[in-house]
């Protein structure tokens, strides 16, 4: 058996590189054979795996990392039926939060893994298919295009503090400078046009190292929640932050919380001011416009 090893060396100053060659010493333990899928950068290990998943050089993928390196090894895999591992060492770790996976040890996190592998358990999980100017990408948790990615673009500019510190300093901050986007987002169709201040759109439950953004979202019913808000005013909004860390904000009439299958999120310049990037499981993927589909059971995830 091949097992696929992605690792980004440059992540968390030079930690990522540590970790990783920790996750090699574990595997050595198992008669398998490995395949070093590492690059310099993110952008070099996903290209190493998608050359391997589709010349067929290995047999499952494991993505050592946050939720960065998660994201990057469900673009390699997601509609292939390779299967996907995850060791989750990163700050966040919201997927394996949602599939209750460890978190921050290694050698747990590779022996459940060849487990599953080994027993030939794994899970079939929707995937979101991400399309815009950018080209076509795969994520599994949380696509954001309002405030909530604002945050989340800020965060990952930021060097201390340490883990969901970083994430709390960047609200503060992007409260600062708040206002609304104006958006177009079409829901199997059905259009919804106006000032928008959350936009997300949800296949797993979490963001942000543990915010119940989604409470509903359910990985394997072939549907995806967006969850609107529109909230005038920087008061109101954090007053209703921290109710989210609990999912309780989705009781407010602010708060809105709609299924779909397919959803195009567009600007409307004309209902507020310009949407912030938008990003997926914790990275940039692109302006808007973006069409968002859910591949029901597009990926198979080692659990």
């Amino acid at each position: 058996m091949r097992i696929g090893v992605a690792v980004n060396p440059a992540s968390g100053r030079g930690r990522g590189g540590m970790l990783g060659q920790e996750a090699f010493r574990v595997l050595k333990s198992y008669a398998v054979e490995i395949v070093d899928l590492s690059g310099q950068s993110a952008r070099q290990a996903l290209a190493s795996c998608k050359d391997a998943v589709a010349s067929n050089r290995i047999d499952a993928l494991l993505a050592v990392g946050g939720d960065g390196m998660v994201h990057l090894g469900v673009d390699a895999v997601a509609g292939t039926g390779l299967p996907l591992g995850i060791v989750a060492v990163g700050s966040g770790n919201d997927i394996a939060r949602e599939f209750r996976l460890p978190i921050l040890n290694v050698s747990n996190s590779i022996h459940q893994v060849m487990s599953s592998l080994f027993g030939e358990r794994s899970r079939a999980t929707d995937v979101m298919e991400i399309t815009g100017s950018h080209g076509t990408t795969h994520a599994l948790a949380v696509l954001s295009a309002g405030i909530d990615a604002a945050i989340n673009s800020r965060t990952n500019l930021l060097n201390w503090p340490k883990g969901n510190l970083r994430y709390l300093r960047a609200t503060g901050e992007e409260l600062a400078n708040y206002q609304t986007y104006g958006v177009r987002i079409e829901i199997d169709g059905v259009a919804h046009a106006g000032p928008a201040t959350l936009i997300s759109v949800a296949n797993t439950r979490f963001v942000g190292g543990g915010m119940n953004i989604a409470p509903t979202a359910r990985t394997n019913d072939g549907q995806l929640d967006v969850v609107v808000a529109y909230v005038p005013n920087v008061r109101t909004v954090a007053s209703l932050l921290p109710l989210v860390y609990l999912g309780k904000h989705v009781a407010s009439p602010l708060v809105h919380v709609i299924r779909g299958r397919h959803i195009r999120i567009c600007e409307d310049r004309q209902m507020g001011g310009p949407a912030p990037l938008a990003m997926a499981d914790g990275e940039e993927i692109g302006h808007l416009p973006l069409d968002i589909r859910c591949l029901a059971g597009g990926l198979e995830l080692l659990v």
